[in-house]
């Protein structure tokens, strides 16, 4: 009779502690988990950054000074977009729009560093990405403005 206790005891104790770490973090908590996987994604984005502008570099035959601007760029559109992230006093609207207003801002320096052969095909790249993500997500019209109007439907 106390091994039959003992055991569901310890079994009452263990499915307890299970359910306590499966139980969803709330958005106010600091979670320990989390934290560190964030980190982690960190160290990762600056490979695939760096990854993603030396394949960007061959793609487009980039000279010297070409990659060394736009790393700067790239470096200062991520400062920028970490920073806005961090902001906590924006809404999503209001954080959407300055984002937007960072990309542009990120384009336009991108024009005035590429040939105009170079920006074409990097927005023919762009193009082409966008349309791959749009069929992974089973997307046929990837206009974000039509697809914002089919979900309040």
């Amino acid at each position: 009779m106390k091994k039959q206790l003992f055991s569901l005891a310890l079994l009452l104790s263990l499915g307890t502690s299970f359910i306590a770490s499966a139980a969803p973090v709330l958005p106010g908590q600091d979670h320990d988990k989390t934290s560190r996987h964030h980190q982690g994604c960190r160290a990762d984005n600056t490979q695939d950054r760096q990854r993603r502008q030396d394949e960007m570099a061959r793609d487009l035959g980039l000279n010297a000074k070409q990659k060394d601007k736009l790393a700067k760029i790239f470096q200062d559109r991520h400062q920028q977009m970490q920073a806005l992230h961090n902001r906590k006093d924006l809404d999503r609207s209001k954080m959407m729009s300055e984002a937007k207003d960072i990309r542009k801002k990120t384009d336009k320096q991108l024009k005035s560093t590429l040939t105009k052969a170079q920006y074409a095909k990097l927005e023919a790249k762009r193009q082409e990405r966008q349309h791959n993500m749009s069929q992974r997500n089973g997307r046929q019209d990837h206009n974000r403005r039509d697809l914002g109007d089919q979900r309040r439907s």
